[in-house]
């Protein structure tokens, strides 16, 4: 393809691209609106719990996929962060209930991928203030597993 080939090709196709680059920019702005909503509720929810403790949510992705989903704490929504490639939310000490499902797929033989979901159920959480926590799945065993993590 020659360069007056790629100038006829965007001359022709001029709205198309238009339309694509403003659907482009519309959701790198809507995402970082929502960035920046979701560190801000954070940050508010730190100045008035300031003994919260984090709970890391286990997330991994390459050929498979597994993602634990936090759904309600004690009813009510929770307050997500991220930190990198880590993600969670805060909680504050005590006792709390959990509404938390898993989400596990792979690659399938006669369908694209297969996805197994187990949840939502309800977990009840032991919560020390001001500690880090890592809720995950044990596939084995089909249950939910929370440790304290350093």
């Amino acid at each position: 393809m020659n360069l007056e080939n790629l100038f006829s090709f965007f001359q022709q196709n001029q709205t198309i691209l238009v339309v694509i680059g403003l659907v482009m920019v519309g959701t790198i702005v809507i995402n970082i609106i929502r960035a920046r909503k979701m560190k801000n509720a954070g940050n508010q929810f730190i100045l008035e719990h300031p003994d919260a403790a984090k709970v890391y949510l286990t997330v991994k992705a390459l050929i498979t996929s597994e993602s634990v989903t936090v759904h309600l704490v004690d009813g009510e929504a929770p307050v997500l962060f991220t930190e990198k490639t880590k993600s969670g939310f805060y909680v504050i000490p005590g006792n709390r209930t959990v509404d938390v499902s898993y989400t596990y797929s792979r690659p399938g033989v006669m369908y694209k991928s297969v996805t197994e979901t187990y949840g939502p159920s309800t977990k009840e959480l032991i919560i020390k203030a001001n500690k880090n926590y890592l809720l995950g799945f044990d596939k084995k065993n089909q249950s939910f597993t929370f440790d304290e993590i350093n």
